[in-house]
């Protein structure tokens, strides 16, 4: 029998033996420092890995759903590697175990975008926003805008607590809310995206709470997260029937605080959750989530540290842990049916980065004795505490479209002049590249135009679109 025949046949049987559709194993945790110990689970990487060298087959470890406790495992590969020689001999044997309950992945590998990197044009389709001008064109604090279908713009200013729409023409149409927590007013607006039902979708991550406007801004619901066992950590997300998708706060995330030494770095582990007319069940669990730091009576987000992205699409959730170029896709069952990796920039913490957010620092103080200070007392601490290396994505930097595609969002800082951005296909395939210049946020996007927030000379703040073209 050829060794390609008895490999196959190893694999047919453990698969028969472990293969289920309940959940995901976990990979192994490495640990290279330890002494090597033999358990089931390296047992079924070993076959995989003897599957995965021959030319015709590749299998990953992520390609099957194993459901057996170790213990049992052990039991059952002991079991059958006491099973007569026969079992395997050239010809088809009379009874072979079926297969079932094995979920088909796709892994798309992308080295470099498939069609050509994309800039934006020189000048912008519409631009709101005024340094001195009417009221309804001026903003202080903008945390959000999409732009509808028929052209016009909404936004969000957090800092009067106000939606306003303007038409295609970059006209002020209407505004829509004030501070307060009565329907219609505020403690916190991010705008979502692709939410039946309402011309605008306002998430109020201060009161956890849902508010849906009209096409004149006027309210038309208002409902509590909290009634419906939803309690995002991120802004939760709608999914195409109107569900919400979000990522759970960690019951153990307090908990793990406590264990954690004083000035010490850890990282949540997140659920990402779907809530459903039948309740709120689990679509994933156990991700990596926000680095957080324990500064003593309690904890914050790391600068610069890694977190959670997802969003939807109509087959289902994108989601990563932005360790590195690689999304995952679950389906509304929470099985795992694509994992896209790609190729972007390298991700290390240079000297110029350094250097860079350093200058910000300086820039606060006015007079050169303070900044000498601040450099010599303070700048070492915060610069041992920053990582070695960037996100591969913001913490909620991925933004899909209506086909499917999703466009990536580097950090924020991780660009020098340019920030880069990447548009992956509906199966995950890296489509296009993005660079924009340094210093301005994505809000909102489609296949050829970007809603941007832009900063001017006097920090006056304006959201423009811009087509998008190719790049020489």
């Amino acid at each position: 029998m050829t060794a390609t025949r008895l490999a196959t046949a190893t694999f047919i049987a453990m698969v028969a033996l472990t293969c289920d559709i309940t959940d995901v194993a976990e990979p192994p945790p490495e640990n290279p420092d330890a002494e090597p110990e033999l358990t089931p689970r390296d047992l079924a990487y070993d076959l995989i890995g003897q599957l995965s060298s021959f030319e015709t087959i590749r299998i990953t470890p992520r390609a099957l759903r194993i459901s057996w406790t170790e213990s049992e495992l052990l039991e059952r590969l002991a079991a059958s590697q006491d099973r007569p020689e026969a079992a395997y001999e050239d010809s088809e044997p009379e009874t072979t175990p079926p297969i079932s309950g094995t979920i088909a992945q796709t892994i798309i590998e992308s080295d470099s975008p498939r069609d050509p990197d994309l800039v934006l044009a020189e000048e912008p389709l519409v631009r709101v926003g005024l340094l001195d001008g009417a009221d309804e064109y001026l903003f202080g604090n903008i945390t959000g805008a999409v732009r509808l279908g028929d052209g016009s713009v909404v936004v969000a200013d957090e800092s009067i607590y106000e939606i306003r729409m303007f038409d295609a023409g970059g006209r002020h149409a209407w505004s829509s809310g004030r501070k307060g927590e009565g329907p219609g007013e505020y403690e916190g607006i991010r705008l979502m995206r692709g939410c039946p039902g309402a011309t605008v979708t306002v998430f109020d991550w201060s009161q956890d709470r849902i508010t849906r406007l009209g096409p004149d801004g006027t309210v038309i619901d208002t409902r509590v997260l909290a009634g419906a066992g939803v309690n995002p950590y991120n802004s939760p997300t709608c999914a195409p029937n109107g569900d919400l998708v979000f990522d759970e706060w960690p019951e153990s995330g307090w908990d793990l605080e406590e264990t954690v030494p004083l000035g010490e770095f850890y990282r949540w582990k997140i659920d990402l959750r779907l809530e459903r007319d039948d309740g709120v069940v689990t679509l994933a669990s156990g991700i990596p989530g926000a680095e957080r730091f324990n500064y003593g009576g309690g904890s914050g987000p790391r600068t610069w540290g890694k977190d959670l992205a997802f969003t939807v699409t109509a087959t289902g959730v994108w989601y990563g842990s932005a360790d590195d170029y690689e999304l995952e896709q679950v389906d509304w069952n929470g099985r795992v049916t694509r994992i896209a990796q790609w190729a972007g920039p390298d991700l290390e913490v240079t000297r110029e980065h350094l250097d860079r957010y350093l200058d910000a620092y300086l820039a606060r103080y006015e007079n050169p004795a303070e900044r000498r200070q601040f450099e010599r007392e303070r700048w070492p601490e915060i610069r041992d505490d920053l990582p070695e290396r960037f996100p591969a994505f913001a913490s909620e930097g991925l933004l899909p479209l209506p086909d499917g595609s999703v466009w990536v969002v580097p950090h924020p800082w991780r660009g020098l002049g340019t920030a880069e951005f990447h548009l992956l296909g509906p199966d995950g395939t890296w489509l296009h590249r993005l660079t924009i210049p340094s210093g301005r946020t994505l809000l909102d996007a489609g296949p050829d135009w970007v809603l941007l927030l832009e900063k001017g000379e006097f920090d006056e703040q304006s959201v423009a679109v811009y087509e998008l073209v190719e790049g020489s």
